[in-house]
């Protein structure tokens, strides 16, 4: 099955972590080694907003709906095409009045198997 592709433009100033995965050993001079752990050490994680009529945020909803156990591509803020999930504990969804509402959620990055 094809990797769908999150086409929305991102509302606002999105901002982004860069969490990094290290081991360390302190040694009793004082001295630690430092590396990172695994292949892939730095994750990312994008935290983004939609405001909108009900009509163009419903496929937002159900797209980042769809992807919390399956990637997808988007393209972060800074132009890097990537592999993302939606992380599963952050869609929220918050009716504003009338026929407005927001549509919140949090990309974590993915990486191929």
């Amino acid at each position: 099955m094809a990797i769908e592709t999150f086409l929305w433009r991102t509302q606002g100033v999105p901002e982004g972590s860069f969490n990094q995965r290290v081991r360390t050993a302190q040694f009793g001079d004082g001295y630690k080694q430092v590396a990172g752990d695994g292949i892939n050490p730095e994750t990312q994680s994008w935290p983004l907003t939609f405001q909108g009529l009900e009509k163009e945020m419903m496929p937002i909803l159900a797209f980042v709906r769809r992807h919390t156990t399956k990637s997808c591509q988007w393209t972060a803020p800074y132009g890097v095409v990537g592999l993302w999930r939606v992380s599963a504990d952050s869609i929220k969804a918050v009716p504003v009045g009338g026929n407005v509402m927001s549509v919140s959620f949090t990309f974590e990055q993915s990486f191929k198997p």
